[in-house]
């Protein structure tokens, strides 16, 4: 993005992760929308809309009327071309705004989460910011599998005193959003902003948060993003890169 156009972004954009979210991405953004206004800092809404070709969704025609009633939120809806990390991505590079932060459009994150990751990012301590699930309502299978997860990641990549890699929201600056060149288009692109920040060194907090059970949605987490998981650890820990 050229730098005239980062100076003339708003100070905040908040992207939402909307795949398949349907009927229930609403009430997230309207959530969201209001906790944005009531900042009082200029902003932008960005809702990632992208779906999969010939499969019935009304994601992307929920987020474009969502859109069309609200001046500052705009969409992205693209066919798939990956998972998650392309979806992410697909965010961040729309994404105008001194300060980014992500969340997703299920509703399990607490829309105010935006905010407070913004607060902690405007302080100035702070290059990336992340939610780490204090307080969980998604079951014990995802609870179990999560500490599994953390736990091996903490072994491979000494991540200790970082927990919960894959909790959001997740907050960057600028500088630290244009420095990081993210390349995953899967799930593992959460682990790979959490690794490539600390390779820069940099400065990486942490937001307690709860995490709520999903109405909206079964969870994606399935025996194949596990091995995905895992591969993907194992190739970065041997080649440095995903």
């Amino acid at each position: 993005m050229p730098a005239g156009d980062v100076e003339a972004g708003p100070e905040l954009s908040a992207v939402v992760l909307g795949y398949r979210a349907g009927e229930a991405l609403r009430p997230v953004l309207e959530a969201l929308y209001g906790e944005l206004e009531a900042l009082g800092e200029e902003f932008e809404l960005v809702v990632v809309a992208n779906y999969d070709e010939g499969m019935s969704d009304r994601t992307p025609e929920v987020a474009a009327d969502f859109a069309a009633a609200h001046r500052s939120a705009r969409t992205v809806a693209r066919a798939k071309e990956g998972a998650m990390g392309w979806d992410l991505r697909s965010g961040l590079d729309e994404a105008r705004g001194r300060f980014v932060v992500v969340i997703d459009g299920d509703g399990q994150n607490p829309p105010a989460d935006v905010v407070r990751a913004y607060r902690a990012l405007a302080e100035g301590r702070h290059d990336v910011v992340k939610g780490r699930r204090v307080t969980r309502h998604d079951g014990l299978y995802r609870r179990l599998l999560s500490a599994a997860y953390n736990l091996v990641f903490a072994l491979l990549f000494g991540t200790w005193g970082i927990w919960d890699i894959n909790g959001k929201p997740k907050g960057l600056t600028r500088s630290a959003l244009d420095r990081l060149e993210l390349r995953s288009d899967d799930w593992f692109l959460d682990a790979e902003l959490v690794l490539a920040a600390r390779r820069q060194g940099m400065r990486i907090g942490e937001i307690p948060v709860e995490f709520r059970e999903s109405a909206a949605r079964a969870s994606f987490v399935r025996p194949g993003a596990i091995l995905e998981f895992a591969r993907h650890m194992l190739r970065y820990r041997l080649r440095g890169r995903p």
